[in-house]
C-alpha cells in the first residue's frame, strides 16, 4: 500500500507573482488563496490542490527536454470545456499549442505562462 494520499501542491518559479498570478486567474479561472505577496502567490485548483507561485532571482521554468529531444511539462492540468477554454485563451493572446488528438488518451493542448512554463492542458479521457 503506497504511503503518499495525493500531490498538495506544486511550486511553480516566477519572476514576477503578481503578473502570474494575474494570468493563471485570468486565463484557468484559478481562486487566489489569500493575497499575492511579493515572493508567492498561492492559488487554489477546485479539486482541493494549489499552485504556489515561487519568485526566482531570474527566469527560469520547469520545462525538460527529453531523450528524444521533445520539450517536457511537469504539470497536466484536466480541465472543464476544453474547447471553450482553448478558445478563451487563443483570444487572450496565450501562447497555446495546437490541440491534439492522443487517440486513447484524449486531446490536449500545451501553453505557456508569463515566464515560459509549460503547462499541459488536458481534456480528459475520451468517453
Amino acid at each position: 500500500m503506497s504511503m503518499v494520499k495525493e500531490i498538495n501542491c506544486i511550486y511553480i518559479p516566477t519572476t514576477d507573482t503578481k503578473e502570474s498570478a494575474q494570468w493563471y486567474v485570468h486565463n484557468l479561472g484559478l481562486e487566489l488563496m489569500r493575497p499575492v505577496h511579493e515572493n508567492q502567490a498561492q492559488l487554489r485548483i477546485p479539486s482541493g490542490q494549489a499552485i504556489f507561485l515561487i519568485r526566482t532571482p531570474e527566469q527560469t521554468n520547469l520545462n525538460y527536454i527529453q531523450i528524444g529531444g521533445t520539450e517536457q511539462c511537469a504539470l497536466t492540468l484536466e480541465v472543464n470545456d476544453f474547447q471553450g477554454l482553448y478558445s478563451q485563451m487563443k483570444n487572450n493572446g496565450a501562447k497555446v499549442s495546437e490541440i491534439e488528438d492522443n487517440e486513447g488518451c484524449g486531446l490536449n493542448f500545451y501553453v505557456y505562462d508569463p515566464d515560459g512554463n509549460k503547462l499541459d492542458i488536458w481534456g480528459g479521457w475520451p468517453k
